[in-house]
């Protein structure tokens, strides 16, 4: 079953890579920039680098080809972004993701994303005003399905990448085999 879930959302999402001017598209990926998201796959990224850079560290690679390797990190956040498309399609309407976009880019949404101990009382108000409208009400509800979709799709997805920037070191000539 996860399979036929992945497999459908990479279908969906690569019909939807080659509509880039969607609307919803273009909407989610930017929701996916400011709420946090995209900086978490970010951080994944340079993770793993770190992690290759220890396994490989017996095999003296130049700082140039990690750089080199480094360089797709803006594409594999985009691809992923895309996939995630079809994730919150499956929960949110165009008007919701405007909704939910305005409140990420409101200085309190930033400022609970930033260090949520620091909120004033208006913020909080803002906060809490948010979360018990009808959209804000979605995102609670839709939480914990959004989660194990992302997870999935985190997986694969690291899964992927990682496999990738390993082909590309034994191009290279460096194997851990």
């Amino acid at each position: 079953m996860k399979k036929i879930l992945i497999a459908a959302l990479l279908f969906f999402s690569a019909q939807t890579t080659f509509s880039q001017t969607d609307p919803y598209i273009e909407n989610v990926k930017h929701y996916l920039s400011i709420n946090g998201t995209q900086q978490q796959y970010e951080d994944a990224i340079d993770a793993m680098f770190v992690m290759l850079k220890k396994q490989f560290k017996d095999y003296k690679i130049s700082e140039n080809v990690w750089k080199e390797l480094e360089n797709t990190k803006k594409e594999q956040v985009e691809s992923v972004k895309a996939i995630l498309v079809s994730a919150y399609k499956a929960y949110f309407t165009l008007n919701d993701i405007k909704k939910m976009t305005v409140f990420y880019e409101s200085a309190a949404a930033k400022q609970m994303l930033a260090d949520a101990s620091k909120l004033t009382t208006t913020q909080r108000q803002q906060i809490g005003n948010f979360y018990d409208s009808e959209t804000g009400q979605k995102m609670i509800a839709s939480k914990d399905g959004l989660a194990k979709i992302e997870g999935e799709i985190s997986m694969q997805w690291s899964g992927d990448l990682y496999k990738s920037i390993i082909n590309k070191l034994a191009e290279k000539g460096y194997s851990l085999n």
